[in-house]
């Protein structure tokens, strides 16, 4: 992907593999490019011949290629599971005390257990200090280290594939470094004396903790001296490929900068599915004019609760909190109603990270009901043809709109089966549509997990998380009135609260305690398991939404 044809890292492994005369059974790929390695990934996803392991910039998949496949819980599938590693930095800036970190504790470790018969390093250097792209601060001598630390492996035989990399002078200081060390010419000069970013050592905490069942050599706990020893925080900057070298040796010429703006523009500006032309949208795509015909309730719950968040969906852009904008529907006119409604589901916060909102978990709705449970829901009036966008928007950061993923046949599917999960989205978070019945004839419809992901909520697989304070913030807004929320600062307060709960309904209870709406005490905790028994429940949350 990105400016890439062919992927001569993963064509030249295969090669390698395939040809058993050459006793290559086991090979380490390690990209350090600074972009994620997604074709490499899903060229080895299930193959356990192969360790892969990237280290890039991610940020919640809202850096290039801006996706979640680069998160740290994608380690493979099937036989490869546990044989695919991501670091997935939080933001740029990172140097070589980030990047040995992680080689000490989560790569190096690994590479002891899987004993490779060959390593391959896709070897961006689009991470170097002065690159105009990157953003980040690796030296010619953090990069010579790392590559020190893999030469005691595989007999010294390793293949160097030069990839990225947009300022020649950081270039061809890292490169010379590498080859000096391959050609073992001259000892290493130079020292590292920085400590990582407290988000390094979280991101590596995290990385140890999903592959520790793979790689027991990980089960430890680092030491709390060790991450105690953290870099200033990182001062936020309105650029995020800053260029920034500490010895003012790595200038950026205003022309290289120029020409790879030339380069990167279009595909930035890049947006599946979204044109400037609608009548030339509308002959590509005549299933928007059939959609945008029928209508239905989009049941909303967790942040789309807050009509301003929701309308990101359909306007584009985002709400405060946000860390990256929607792309917004090709129809953006606004909802035609919006009503307030109770169901029968259970609602619970997983997951926790995502690209939109960062640390935290999110909302999910078990997609089976339950007469126990109560969820109230805001429903949005809009179109099939909108449905299909924020569905979309939902679940993936690059799609073809030359077809609908949710059609009228699909929409009848729902109906009789109850839901439906688009094999397209398969691997988004809320997939499965689910049919919650219908008002004055109109068919509601929301969309979260599916029954085998409420599983491995269950069992452990998938992290329960309490909310991420921002993203409790456009909840509550959602539940109480934008107007009304502005009106009521106490809620700052309550934000330490948050941590306490992953149970939906516990925590809601639990604020309303906190803000002391006295028109919500007739509420009942049923047994342990913290399911709601509301009085009147439509009355007292139509209530809460208008204070």
């Amino acid at each position: 992907m990105g400016f890439c044809l062919h992927n001569n890292v993963a064509v030249a492994m295969s090669f390698l593999l395939n040809k058993r005369e050459l006793g290559i059974n086991k090979i380490l790929i390690v990209d350090w490019d600074v972009h994620h390695g997604n074709g490499t990934q899903k060229m080895f996803w299930k193959d356990p011949r192969v360790l892969f392991f990237s280290v890039h910039r991610h940020e919640f998949g809202s850096f290039y290629p801006a996706s979640d496949d680069g998160s740290h819980i994608m380690i493979g599938e099937g036989p490869g599971a546990g044989f695919n590693i991501n670091v997935p930095w939080e933001n740029g800036r990172c140097g070589d005390a980030d990047y040995l970190a992680v080689w000490d504790h989560v790569l190096i470790p690994i590479a002891k257990d899987f004993r490779p018969d060959i390593i391959i390093i896709s070897a961006g250097f689009d991470a170097a200090v002065g690159d105009p792209l990157g953003g980040c601060r690796v030296t010619p001598y953090g990069y010579s280290m790392m590559l020190k630390k893999l030469m005691e492996f595989a007999q010294g035989k390793i293949v160097m594939a030069l990839e990225g990399g947009y300022n020649l002078d950081s270039l061809a200081n890292s490169v010379l470094a590498c080859v000096e060390v391959l050609l073992e010419d001259r000892p290493i000069v130079g020292t590292s004396e920085a400590y990582p970013f407290e988000s390094t050592w979280r991101v590596i905490e995290a990385v140890r903790e999903e592959l520790s069942s793979f790689w027991p050599i990980l089960k430890d706990e680092l030491p709390s001296k060790l991450i105690s020893k953290q870099a200033p925080p990182i001062q936020i900057s309105t650029s995020d490929s800053d260029v920034e070298d500490d010895d003012g040796t790595h200038i950026v010429s205003s022309d290289l900068e120029k020409a790879v703006q030339d380069v990167v523009q279009p595909f930035s500006e890049l947006r599946v599915g979204v044109d400037s032309n609608d009548d030339i949208n509308a002959i590509c795509a005549p299933w928007r004019s059939e959609l945008s015909n029928t209508d239905v309730w989009y049941a909303t719950y967790g942040s789309n609760m807050c009509k301003s968040r929701f309308l990101c969906y359909i306007e584009g852009g985002q709400v405060e909190g946000m860390r990256k904008p929607c792309t917004g529907s090709l129809d953006k006119s606004p909802p035609k109603e919006i009503l307030w409604k109770t169901f029968s589901h259970r609602l619970f916060f997983g997951h926790d990270q995502t690209k939109t909102w960062g640390h935290g978990g999110v909302a999910f709705l078990h997609p089976e009901s339950n007469s126990q449970d109560k969820a109230y829901l805001c429903l949005y009036r809009i179109t099939l043809e909108q449905f299909n966008d924020v569905l979309l928007q939902e679940n993936t950061s690059s799609f073809d709109t030359s077809s609908p993923v949710f059609d009228l046949t699909d929409l009848d599917s729902a109906m009789k089966k109850r839901c439906i999960s688009p094999d397209v989205l398969n691997r988004g978070w809320y997939h499965n549509v689910v049919y919650m019945g219908n008002e004055n004839g109109i068919p509601i419809l929301t969309m979260t997990c599916t029954l085998s992901d409420v599983e491995s909520f269950k069992s452990g697989k998938f992290q329960l998380c309490a909310p991420a304070r921002e993203y409790a913030s456009a909840l509550v807004r959602g539940l109480v009135g934008e107007n009304s929320f502005r009106r009521r600062k106490r809620w700052l307060t309550y934000s330490k609260l948050l941590q306490n709960h992953c149970d939906y309904e516990l925590w809601l209870v639990d604020f309303l305690s906190f803000m002391s709406w006295k028109f919500l005490l007739p509420y009942t905790l049923i047994g342990g398991h913290g399911h709601l028994s509301y009085g009147h429940s439509d009355t007292l949350f139509q209530q809460l939404y208008i204070v």
